[in-house]
């Protein structure tokens, strides 16, 4: 007979009732997720409480006469609640949803009912565990013997026939015996009256105790009811004394008198904490997708920077200045002036700084580099095509000094630290 309530959908919850459930269903969730981490029985628990919530909600709804659809604010963050605890979600975003499940479940639990019925634990239904009622007074009827009213048939004719009477027994026979059977069928006639009348007197005396029954059982609960809006009695020397329970039965003299105000006030709220909720709900969602991508993007970066520099080849000049090749392209970088990462110099559209332009050795040759980029860690690479870079290797190592970019780099000792290099020994070799 308990699950029979909870399964039921015609039937009325009150507020109390469907805040125990909610409570109960995130509770019972948090349990599951701890003992069984990760597991299928969290979603066998998920699926399994989510429709006992949601009838909870109907039967609220009915009670409080709402549309049900209303019922899937309830329904919505246990399901959600589920799921996160399933993939182990943070704290703050299974707290979020915990809080803004409450704040839904306390929407509908302080709506009004819209009649005042009796509840069975918060119930009343189809399913109703039926009560006895303190104070019913009942009547037990004393078993009654029904007597049957036997007909008076006449006697026949020809009984009288078969003997003979004489003058006096004829009259004698005529005067008594239908006196006597006249008396016997008025008085059995009486008797059926009178049982009747009785009967009927029961009936209306039982129909009686009835009704005063169902109008004691509706006193009482207009009594309490009209109790349970009467201002509390304080004693007003206690409260001028200090005392804490007569301040708390004026605090509650005070919402008694503003009660439709601090429901409002109430709903309000809980919808403005709602609305918090859910933005801080949506804000961890998106922090916590977003953490996710930024580690792949970094993750990606970092091995494309870690291929970069395996396929490089890096030599570091006295002057300061690197030597890089990449594939058959060759690059200078030096450490240039700090800012953000942009493009300094592009040959195809000829757009950027003009000291850019050319790579000019001290004795006049020059090279046109293809881009000069300014990167994220304040270096500075040039670029120039593998036509060039034979050329461009040998003047590093046998010239004095080249400019690019507005700065001069010394080329004293680089032959000899070309040579340590094999890539760069081939090349000068050549």
């Amino acid at each position: 007979m308990f699950v029979k309530p909870l399964l039921c959908r015609d039937g009325r919850d009150t507020g109390l009732r469907l805040m125990v459930i909610i409570l109960a269903a995130f509770l019972l969730l948090t349990v599951a997720a701890i003992v069984f981490p990760a597991s299928v029985i969290n979603w066998v628990v998920t699926l399994t409480i989510m429709p006992i919530v949601g009838l909870s909600a109907v039967r609220r709804l009915n009670d409080v006469n709402k549309s049900i659809k209303l019922a899937m604010v309830c329904v919505v963050p246990v399901g959600v609640f589920g799921i996160l605890t399933y993939f182990m979600a943070p704290l703050g975003a299974l707290a979020g949803v915990f809080l803004f499940g409450l704040a839904c479940g306390g929407y509908l639990a302080f709506m009004p009912a819209k009649s005042k019925i009796n509840y069975v634990q918060g119930y009343n239904g189809p399913s109703m565990v039926p009560v006895s009622f303190a104070g019913s007074v009942h009547h037990r009827q004393e078993p009654v013997m029904k007597r049957r009213v036997m007909p008076v048939h006449t006697m026949p004719e020809s009984t009288f026939s078969s003997t003979e009477l004489t003058d006096d027994e004829v009259n004698f026979t005529g005067s008594v015996e239908p006196d006597s059977f006249e008396r016997e069928k008025y008085q059995l006639n009486d008797d059926a009256m009178q049982h009747a009348s009785s009967e009927q007197t029961d009936a209306h005396m039982n129909h009686d105790v009835d009704e005063r029954i169902e109008d004691d059982q509706v006193r009482s609960f207009s009594t309490s009811s009209a109790r349970s809006n009467q201002p509390l009695y304080v004693d007003q020397d206690a409260l001028h004394s200090g005392s804490i329970t007569e301040l708390a039965k004026s605090w509650l003299n005070v919402a008694k008198l503003h009660q439709q105000k601090l429901i409002l006030i109430g709903k309000i709220t809980a919808a403005i904490v709602a609305a918090g909720l859910v933005v801080y709900l949506v804000s961890a969602l998106i922090s916590v997708f977003s953490g996710e991508v930024t580690e792949q993007t970094d993750h990606t970066d970092e091995m494309i920077n870690q291929q970069q520099a395996s396929s490089r080849q890096m030599i570091k000049l006295p002057d300061g200045f690197w030597l890089v090749l990449e594939g058959d392209v060759l690059i200078v970088r030096w450490l240039g002036d700090r800012g953000d990462a942009r493009r300094l110099w592009h040959l195809a559209s000829a757009i950027g700084d003009k000291t850019c332009a050319n790579l000019e050795f001290n004795d006049g040759s020059r090279y046109r580099p293809l881009t000069v980029d300014r990167l994220q860690d304040s270096a500075t690479e040039a670029r120039f095509t593998p036509l060039d870079k034979d050329a461009i290797v040998n003047n590093v190592a046998l010239k004095g000094s080249f400019k690019l970019c507005g700065y001069e780099f010394s080329l004293k000792g680089s032959q000899a630290t070309l040579m340590q290099n094999p890539q760069f020994e081939m090349i000068l070799s050549q």
